[in-house]
């Protein structure tokens, strides 16, 4: 009895992963989310001095009665009636009583013709928000991100370069209540080793929209420095994990790399790898928001290992670093009948099974018990050991799709193969891989690749 496809199969995904985002610190703008708030200490009716001050400051200030941004102005600025005085002008972001804030946008207070001397910001959940002053300390940045749901209230205190009088503003706003918090799945654990075809898979437990910040949220380093370039690629939406409602995903994987073969650019060997996902706060659409951040680290093996499938020679060559390692004598699919030809193409190794119970509801088994069973396609081509095709090993395709191979061959390579491994099958009389396929990421030129990229 040959062995034979199975049904479409789950992609092979890793641990569970939750989300967040870098706060991104810039300069004050008068953008419409800006507010500016313009306060003047009147000269004759200055309090008395009092020392206050950033900490790590000494500046001396006084004090002056709070201006809330609360009342604007139809011009938008805010000033205590005065005939004399020095102007102390203020921008605010977000804007005062602002709501729906994003927890990764970065809070700026600038000031004009003076310099802050002390700022607080607070959440109504008695959380305190640090930040930092610029040089001049003339403009102050947060640099922590903030929480859903808080209530921020903003406390500052500027001294005037024209007299030294003090100018203080208060401000509030508000975050966003997300509808949901979307957690992801990564394909590759922590300390994990994988092979040189291995792309990098990120799962959204629901759908994403907003696929170019999000996409600006995930990062990629490696040891291999310019050596290896890639980038992200968004793949159709669908239901990944089974949940009975689509999700989102999207691949990394080079795209220039020294550890090119054959025109194809796999990651280079020994590669260390960093994925950083940076999407606690970033926004998804539709209200749906990154839960927290994650960092992934994991390695290339250290040697190349690329399996050459030819149907034509009814072998199988395991070559390590460029040289024959291995060569197995097999059969494939029996492509003079319809359905049963290997399809050809860049497969990858995505799991392994001692043993797998195999169905073909169109060739008419199932629950075919094989052993030392390797996947390289969610179609259900499997490389593995098939006793009762022997007598075609090295001569001719008789299976129904899968690689079949002698004991203990199968053995041999089971022991050898790694998820991210690349099986490349050529002259095999059927179709090439496409994107009912799985993992076929490598069907695609660099420049397909990175047209599929949101950035």
């Amino acid at each position: 009895m040959s062995s034979g496809r199975i049904g479409r199969a789950s992609r092979w995904l890793g641990a569970v992963a939750v989300l967040s985002l870098v706060v991104s610190a810039c300069g004050a703008s008068t953008e419409a989310d800006q507010e500016v708030v313009t306060v003047t200490v009147p000269a004759q009716n200055a309090p008395a001095t009092t020392q206050v001050g950033v900490p790590g400051l000494d500046t001396p200030t006084t004090s002056a009665p709070v201006v809330s941004s609360s009342d604007p102005s139809p011009s938008g600025e805010v000033t205590t009636p005065t005939a004399t005085g020095s102007a102390v002008k203020w921008t605010l972001k977000p804007l005062d009583k602002a709501k729906g804030i994003g927890p990764n946008e970065p809070v700026v207070i600038s000031v004009f013709a003076a310099k802050i001397t002390e700022l607080a910001l607070t959440g109504d959940d008695g959380s305190t928000i640090t930040g930092a002053l610029n040089e001049d300390k003339t403009t102050w940045t947060s640099n922590e991100r903030l929480e859903f749901g808080t209530t921020y209230t903003i406390d500052a205190i500027a001294t005037s370069n024209l007299d030294g009088s003090a100018a203080q503003v208060s401000s509030s706003f508000a975050t966003v209540i997300p509808a949901g918090k979307l957690g992801v799945q990564v394909n590759i654990p922590n300390g994990g080793e994988v092979g040189i075809a291995a792309p990098i898979i990120v799962t959204f437990l629901g759908q994403v929209t907003n696929k170019a910040d999000v996409e600006a949220a995930l990062q990629v380093t490696t040891s291999a420095g310019d050596k290896v370039e890639g980038n992200w690629a968004w793949v159709q939406d669908e239901d990944f994990q089974k949940l009975g409602s689509l999700q989102s995903q999207v691949h990394w994987r080079p795209t220039k790399s020294t550890g090119a073969y054959e025109g194809v650019p796999y990651w280079p060997a020994g590669t260390v790898v960093r994925v950083d996902l940076k999407l606690k706060g970033v926004n998804y659409g539709g209200n749906l928001w990154g839960q927290s951040d994650l960092i992934k680290n994991f390695k290339i093996r250290k040697d190349q290992q690329i399996v050459l499938a030819d149907a034509s020679t009814f072998h199988l060559l395991v070559m390590v670093n460029g040289q024959i390692q291995k060569n197995y004598a097999v059969s494939y699919g029996k492509d003079s009948v319809p359905g049963r030809a290997t399809v050809t193409g860049v497969h990858v190794v995505t799991a392994k099974h001692p043993e797998y119970k195999m169905c073909n509801q169109q060739f008419d088994y199932c629950n075919s018990l094989q052993k030392w069973a390797v996947r390289i396609n969610n179609n259900g081509e499997f490389i593995h050991q098939n006793l009762a095709a022997k007598a075609a090993f090295g001569k001719e395709n008789v299976s129904h799709g899968c690689v079949n191979m002698n004991e203990p061959d199968a053995q041999n390579y089971y022991n050898s193969a790694m998820y991210g491994d690349p099986v490349v099958v050529s002259n095999t009389g059927g179709p090439a891989m496409g994107e009912g396929d799985a993992l076929y990421d490598w069907i695609f030129s660099a420049e397909e690749w990175k047209s599929r990229s949101a950035m």
